[in-house]
């Protein structure tokens, strides 16, 4: 395995669309790294620049310790596994797992005929193979469809065979192309956990690409969150959503998002735009400034609390998500189910745990110590 580096690497298209502006990104040997954001916010991007599928405009690219940004694909020693799969459909699941091994062989067919030497060396090298395809079909539990086609197979079968055939190579570092979007919500969520039990068994350097900020915060060690082509945050997932950057990390991690909220700290209290009050966290500086809630820190509280009207519900089995209009402002929170109706009058209390800078950026503000 190996450590992946990336200093100043940038990708602009021809035209001047710029998909990477200048990424430094480290990510250690044997880490789970998951790079996060929206469509088009540069990820894949990221992704296939250092399989190498794609040429960096700028910066280095190392894995290892070689910097590989002249190298082909085919020498970096890094697997890929692909959304939609990328399984040969002509031939059957163990053809798949050992394609790539079989291109790598160092033995001649034709040389066996006529040398000894070379045909024993040949079946010793088919040992192996056969010995690295039954072992990863062990490990990923297809070894009893072997025989089958793609196509006889499910879609977490097929995720299964498409991840067997990167396990197969003992590459240094596992790329991996939103592997999980076409799969059902059920199915998604039981390949989540084989893919972090396959981590652990494996100790390996894997690199993760999603759009689903609930995705890459059940499976990854760190995020990297992503926005126009540039890294907002790099943290431990508690540490993203605790402590978001700025504001655009703030609503994209979380469901719901977090309730932003526009207007001014004025001598301990927060003016909201629509005209009621709120109280910041203690130490807040006075100024323009954008309120953070999550929408757990909203509690029905019936007793006391900032009265306010209920304008929406939605039961999500053990759970409720119920938009409140308070003080002319709506927000949202998550709580557990609750007898509540529309336009129902309540008390709420309200934890406010993050103060931002106003502007596009927002970026996160500290307290006064």
């Amino acid at each position: 395995m190996a450590e992946v580096r990336l200093e100043g690497v940038s990708k602009t298209y021809p035209g001047g669309v710029t998909a990477v502006a200048s990424c430094d990104l480290i990510i250690p040997d044997g880490q789970f790294t998951v790079l996060v954001g929206p469509s088009g916010c540069g990820k894949s991007t990221t992704l296939r620049m250092i399989a190498g599928l794609e040429t960096a405009s700028s910066g280095t690219i190392q894995i290892g310790n070689r910097v590989v940004n002249d190298t082909p694909p085919r020498d970096r020693d890094v697997a890929m596994v692909f959304q939609n799969y990328a399984l040969y459909p002509h031939m059957s699941v163990e053809k798949n797992l050992r394609f790539p091994l079989e291109r790598r062989r160092t033995t001649s067919f034709w040389k066996s005929l006529f040398s000894s030497s070379e045909r024993t060396a040949r079946r010793s090298e088919s040992r192996a193979i056969d010995e690295r395809v039954a072992s990863a079909a062990s490990q990923l539990e297809i070894d009893d469809y072997l025989h089958r086609l793609p196509r006889e197979l499910s879609g977490g079968q097929r995720q299964r065979v498409a991840l067997g055939r990167a396990l197969v190579r003992d590459p240094k570092v596992f790329l991996l192309d939103e592997p999980l979007s076409n799969l059902d919500a059920k199915l998604r969520i039981a390949m989540r956990s084989e893919l972090r039990q396959l981590h652990k068994r494996l100790a390996a350097t894997m690199i993760h690409v999603t759009h689903d900020q609930e995705e890459a915060m059940t499976l990854g060690d760190v995020l990297v969150v992503m926005k126009d082509g540039l890294i907002h945050q790099i943290g431990p997932p508690s540490e993203i959503y605790d402590r978001p950057a700025d504001r655009f990390v703030a609503s994209f991690v979380g469901t719901p998002p977090m309730n932003l909220i526009e207007g001014e700290v004025r001598d301990g209290t927060f003016a909201v735009s629509s005209g009621g009050l709120l109280r910041p966290p203690v130490g807040t500086a006075d100024g323009p400034a954008v309120l953070g809630i999550r929408p757990e820190a909203i509690l029905v509280s019936h007793d006391g609390g900032v009265p306010a009207t209920v304008v929406s519900t939605e039961r999500l089995g053990d759970r409720m998500d119920v938009v409140f209009e308070v003080n002319g402002t709506l927000m949202t929170a998550r709580c557990e189910p609750t007898e509540l109706s529309e336009g129902q009058s309540v008390a709420v209390t309200i934890d406010v745990a993050h103060v931002f800078d106003a502007g596009d950026c927002g970026i996160r503000r500290k307290k006064e110590d």
